[in-house]
């Protein structure tokens, strides 16, 4: 079992597809035995009618235990197997701050949220938690969209081979793991690159003992690439995609032609200014895709999560 499925932390937002975010962990929790943890925030939604005063306490008190209750009730109707799952229930600080909080104080490895629906041009301009999970968390998070949940998932994973070798390289090592793990049979499993042909220069490359050298051929080398770090995992070859062109076009075409339920890509600048402003793959491909989103950060965090 990948560590990143160790302990999953299930976010409740009170939206339509939550039950589809808890059903994803239950699933995941059955198949690698993973510990699932609940969260539900109530922030400047539950405060006691009396301050101090032991009926505001009490009342407290039980509508927290009825919550708890109502979740361990839905996960049982959703699985008949013994699960280790607890609930946590936050109201006294902003829901960013509790999960972050959380997940430093807990050995979570994977986080899992139902995706709000609402797309915005700018990542800055996008939900707070999801902003916070996409750019700012270490751990892998899997935006869940409305939609089946189906046994056998068909996973697209999205590499990018620049040369990077640092980043890069550890992400796409992950998500070919990862992806791995989730798909049952080789043909369940894809993998794309995207890359531009499109190379401007005023110059070619000249050697003093050849001469001019014609320009690299950058789909064979792309191609070269793509076969090297997939070969461990006997991929076969008309499952490997390499399209000439901007990942934010090519990936969700490809989810849509292949009828994939899970993308798996990486976001490689978590804390960068400039795509934030400029905008960012990651955000982008989260909000328009028409299946679940798994993103993969380029530290090694969650690797070292409890096992």
């Amino acid at each position: 079992m990948h560590s990143a499925f160790y302990h999953l932390l299930v976010i409740q937002q009170q939206q339509s597809n939550d039950e589809l975010a808890l059903h994803r962990a239950i699933a995941l929790a059955e198949q690698y035995g993973s510990r699932v943890t609940v969260f539900q925030s109530f922030y400047k939604r539950l405060q006691p009618i009396h301050h101090n005063s032991v009926s505001a306490d009490n009342e407290l008190a039980g509508f927290i235990g009825q919550f708890r209750q109502d979740i361990l009730q839905r996960a049982g109707r959703l699985t008949a197997k013994e699960l280790q799952l607890d609930v946590v229930v936050s109201w006294r600080e902003s829901e960013k701050h509790a999960i972050s909080q959380l997940i430093e104080q807990r050995d979570i490895s994977m986080v899992i949220t139902p995706q709000h629906c609402k797309r915005n041009l700018l990542p800055l301009l996008a939900n707070s938690l999801e902003h916070y999970l996409i750019s700012d968390c270490e751990l892998p998070v899997w935006l869940v969209k409305p939609g089946q949940i189906n046994a056998e998932i068909n996973v697209l994973a999205c590499l990018d081979l620049e040369d990077n070798p640092g980043n890069n390289s550890q992400m796409n090592e992950v998500i070919l793991d990862i992806s791995g793990e989730l798909s049952h049979n080789e043909q369940q499993l894809h993998v794309i690159n995207c890359y531009s042909a499109q190379h401007c220069t005023m110059s070619l490359p000249y050697s003093s003992q050849s001469g001019f050298e014609p320009l690299p051929d950058i789909a064979k080398q792309h191609s070269d690439k793509l076969q090297h770090v997939t070969r461990r995992c006997g991929i076969p070859a008309d499952c490997l995609h390499l399209q000439d062109g901007l990942p934010d076009d090519e990936i969700p075409k490809t989810v849509q032609s292949l009828h994939s339920q899970l993308a798996i890509i990486g976001n490689n600048h978590m804390h960068d200014i400039s795509s934030a402003l400029l905008g960012d793959t990651a955000h982008y491909l989260s909000q328009h895709m028409p299946c679940d989103v798994l993103v993969i950060k380029p530290t090694p965090g969650f690797a070292a999560a409890g096992r």
